[in-house]
């Protein structure tokens, strides 16, 4: 399998070793200050976050801590994957964190481990950004770094919701950020697209099967006339 395959237009599914290399291997597209893995903006700023998808940004603790940096970059929406209760990595921001009212917040109680299962926050997740997207919002997902969970968590809502596959959503991604999910999310990508490769490839074969069948009918139709025709 892997992102060259296709069967009527349908992309294959990747396996991990796939995605695996995608996060190792593209280089984000940004500018380099040299000596620094920085953009000029994270310079000036002091934010770290970048838009890789539009209206929708991945980023640090440190953007989204600074809710005036926010607001100057219209940021409507945030979703915080490291507000985990315990454990390392946590961003203790909350809804009573951001004073401005237009600033709506989902927290996600999450570890950035191997061994976690991230797909258990999929659904919402994915909802709340594709809602805010469609209200017309502007999104930052974050973590701690903007690099592993939040990463995951806007690659599935790219798959989920915008029908791509994971190696065109981790490449969207990386192209922009040098994102680097850990390897037990980069595994449950995996295994979330071939469960929507299936789902896909079941609805393609019903559509083939029933144009056939139509096709069918049709021939039988000309028969049926030619036999009156020729009587």
């Amino acid at each position: 399998m892997g992102m060259q395959g296709h069967f009527h237009g349908l992309e294959f599914p990747s396996y991990f070793d796939e995605l695996r290399d995608i996060v190792t291997t593209v280089e984000p597209r940004f500018r380099i200050i040299p000596e620094m893995r920085q953009h000029v903006s994270r310079f000036t700023d002091g934010a770290d976050m970048d838009e890789v998808y539009p209206k929708l940004y991945l980023g640090d603790c440190d953007a989204a801590m600074n809710e005036q940096y926010l607001l100057r970059h219209g940021i409507t929406h945030i979703l915080n994957a490291a507000d985990n209760t315990g454990g390392p990595a946590r961003v203790k921001t909350g809804p009573d964190f951001y004073k401005s009212p237009t600033i709506t917040y989902l927290g996600l109680d999450l570890l950035d481990l191997p061994f976690v299962n991230i797909t258990v926050h999929f659904e919402k997740s994915v909802n709340f950004i594709d809602d805010a997207l469609n209200s017309g919002g502007v999104v930052l997902v974050h973590c701690r770094q903007g690099r592993s969970r939040s990463a995951t968590i806007v690659a599935a809502f790219l798959m989920l919701k915008r029908n791509m596959t994971a190696a065109r959503a981790l490449t969207l991604l990386r192209e922009s950020r040098e994102i680097r999910p850990n390897n037990g999310f980069l595994q449950q990508l995996a295994d979330l697209d071939l469960k929507l490769f299936r789902i896909k490839f079941e609805k393609l074969k019903e559509e083939l099967s029933s144009s056939d069948s139509d096709s069918d009918s049709e021939l039988d139709l000309e028969s049926a006339s030619d036999s009156e025709e020729s009587s």
